[in-house]
């Protein structure tokens, strides 16, 4: 059935389908309580869908999520702020219904991400739903100015720059209190999914000498020697401004060109890549006007290269690159500046995990829809802002990665009508600087960051999870810092408890993980009482492979539930568990193999028979695993 409909009709009979098979779904797959509301929510998003969004029902991004609970619920549903958990989590459920159906264009991995984006929005729209007035700021203070006679363009940014100038004239504590309504009360503290390690010294330290800002300053503190003259203006005179410009390689143009006219260039205040360089410098205290000289200070000098780098790159993300450049004069650009350079923390927050990284364009879709927030009901803004918050998102992090707090990979070019182009799309990461930098910084940003010392007096549940979060050759050091006071048996009574109790195929294999860290002699006795649960397989295999049982005592605990659980550990990469299933077996062992897999009851089977009969590339046995995940739903729901 096509999820695109031609007509209103069309449309109904679509919606009707889905909302039934939806409520029969939550009945089935999570025993749903409340199936009429959920259900409700549901037919609420889809008719927005078609009557005030694309009308493609299969195909959904972080952006149309955004724009429906913080845009579009506000405005038009009648609802208290407290249905907005119910509505997020209503829309989470739909979105997995139609991962799970085979319907979401992008699959269970679009559906994992898009789950996870919808029921972080829970404050936000708890929040929007609450405000009477659901003004963005924008038009709080330019909504009146399409009252009365219509105005021409340069009227309208006089005016524009007449009510900015009226605003900022007025005393701090009435300016805030005029804008603090349209910002969020503070939230609660949103704890990161992870255990940050942080980077070793010596990796800050290659990361702070690969950074390109630190080069330039010092570049420009040598150029300086015993000081350059200023103008009358404060400027560096056009000669030393020329130089500079291409020894720091800042990207301005001198005299340039559009649509025929040559601008000259009178001025070093006219070049803003100069500038921003000069102004950084100045900050950070590495350069100084001293009786109308620019001069290097000395002190700056004495600092370590790793002391350098962290103060430029604390000073441009709390800076922010688009305010440290702005202009002398305040307009509304300047408001939405600062908007996007408030977001810097929050993106590169979820890539301290370790071996993370997040696409651009993702970030740019983010970004979007907290510009929308803040500016999309002045409709004289809206496109304007829709256009350049790329380009800005896109300053922002070329900004980030000369001051080496990130890399940026696989990017394209991007022209523009100005002759001249900016870099988007790729993926980013942060640097070792970089995960150093922004760890300081997450708290102030609401965020709760787990680290290596947390893990001192926590159990062994908490040390699975953080041995989990970060790669093989970390697992001594978060070993090493947890519970150091206890003995090893101790230590490993711990684990195995954990492992027990552990309800994720990942738990109990990152648990047996942990227990190759002790002598085999002390942790035998402790593996054996797992022969008596769920992870009996796992502490079978383990007694045998370090010679302390043999085949013939405990084989018999080796289950399918071992192979399901090594499977379901690989369900992120489709491939790698295609090939962990087939290995050399042939298709008839691979057949018995599922026949096996579908009684057996952990909560991983269905996902791991699901994407075998997605992914395997053998037709046949594709079918085999989808009419075994079948068999084993039904199986499952008859034994209650």
């Amino acid at each position: 059935m096509p999820l695109v409909p031609a007509s209103d009709d069309d449309f109904a009979t679509i919606r009707d389908q889905l909302c039934a098979e939806f409520g029969q779904w939550l009945e089935g797959r999570h025993g749903t309580t409340d199936t009429g509301a959920v259900v409700s929510d549901a037919d609420i998003f889809l008719d927005w869908r078609f009557h005030y969004s694309t009308g493609v029902l299969d195909a959904y991004d972080e952006a149309d999520i955004g724009e429906f609970l913080l845009g579009w619920c506000p405005r038009k549903l009648s609802a208290p702020p407290e249905a907005a958990d119910g509505i997020c989590r209503a829309l989470s459920a739909f979105v997995e219904f139609l991962a799970d159906t085979g319907r979401l264009r992008g699959g269970f991995d679009r559906a994992a991400r898009l789950m996870t984006y919808t029921e972080g929005l829970i404050p936000a729209m708890r929040t929007r739903m609450a405000d009477p007035a659901n003004f963005g700021m924008a038009k709080s203070l330019f909504f009146d100015l399409d009252q009365g006679e219509a105005l021409t363009e340069d009227e309208l940014k006089d005016a524009v720059q007449a009510r900015m100038d009226e605003f900022n004239t007025l005393p701090f504590e009435q300016r805030k209190a005029a804008t603090d309504r349209f910002f969020d009360p503070q939230p609660e503290l949103l704890e990161l999914p992870f255990t940050y390690l942080p980077p070793s010294p010596t990796e800050v330290q290659a990361a702070a000498l690969a950074a390109a800002l630190p080069r330039k300053v010092e570049a420009l503190r040598d150029y300086l020697g015993a000081g350059k003259p200023l103008t009358q203006k404060g400027n560096l005179k056009l000669a030393d401004g020329r130089a500079l410009v291409e020894l720091l390689d800042t990207g301005d143009r001198f005299d340039p060109q559009h649509g025929g006219t040559t601008f000259k260039t009178t001025s070093t205040e006219h070049l803003p890549g100069l500038n921003f360089f000069i102004d950084v410098a100045k900050r950070v205290r590495a350069v100084r006007v001293y009786q109308r000289r620019l001069v290097p200070v000395q002190a700056w000098g004495r600092r370590s290269t790793v002391d350098q780098a962290v103060a430029l790159a604390r000073l441009v993300v709390e800076g922010g690159p688009l305010t440290l450049r702005g202009s002398r004069y305040r307009t509304i650009f300047d408001l939405l500046d600062e908007l996007l350079d408030a977001g810097i923390v929050h993106w590169l927050a979820p890539l301290l995990a370790h071996d993370t990284e997040v696409e651009f364009d993702r970030i740019v879709d983010v970004a979007r829809v907290v510009v929308d927030e803040q500016f999309g009901e002045d409709d004289r803004w809206r496109d304007t802002f829709e256009a350049i918050t790329e380009k800005d998102v896109s300053r922002i992090f070329t900004t980030l990665e000369a001051a080496g707090v990130i890399e940026w990979v696989d990017t394209v070019a991007v022209a523009t009508r100005w002759d001249d182009s900016y870099p988007a799309g790729g993926v980013v990461r942060l640097t070792a600087l970089g995960r150093h930098v922004i760890a300081d910084l997450v708290p102030d940003a609401g965020y709760v960051l787990t680290t290596v010392g947390d893990l001192a007096d926590a159990d062994g549940a908490a040390l699975i999870d953080a041995l989990g979060s970060v790669s093989d050759d970390q697992h001594p050091a978060v070993l090493a810092a947890w519970q150091p006071g206890r003995s090893a048996t101790e230590r490993a009574e711990m684990i195995v408890t954990a492992i027990a109790d552990a309800d994720t195929a990942v738990a109990r294999l990152v648990g047996f993980v942990a227990l190759e860290r002790f002598e085999p002699e002390t942790v035998a006795p402790l593996v054996r009482q797992l022969l008596d649960s769920p992870a009996a397989g796992h502490a079978a295999l383990w007694l045998v492979s370090h010679g302390l049982a043999d085949d013939e005592a405990v084989g018999d605990f080796v289950t399918i539930g071992v192979v399901v659980d090594v499977l379901a550990a690989a369900l992120d990469d489709p491939d790698e568990l295609c090939r962990l299933f087939t290995g050399s077996l042939s298709a008839e062992e691979l057949s018995s193999m599922l026949d096996d897999m579908w009684r057996h009851p952990a909560a991983e089977t269905g996902a791991v028979l699901d994407a075998l009969g997605e992914h395997l590339p053998d037709a046949k046995l594709a079918k085999a695993a989808r009419k075994a995940a079948m068999r084993h739903r039904s199986w499952m729901a008859n034994r209650g």
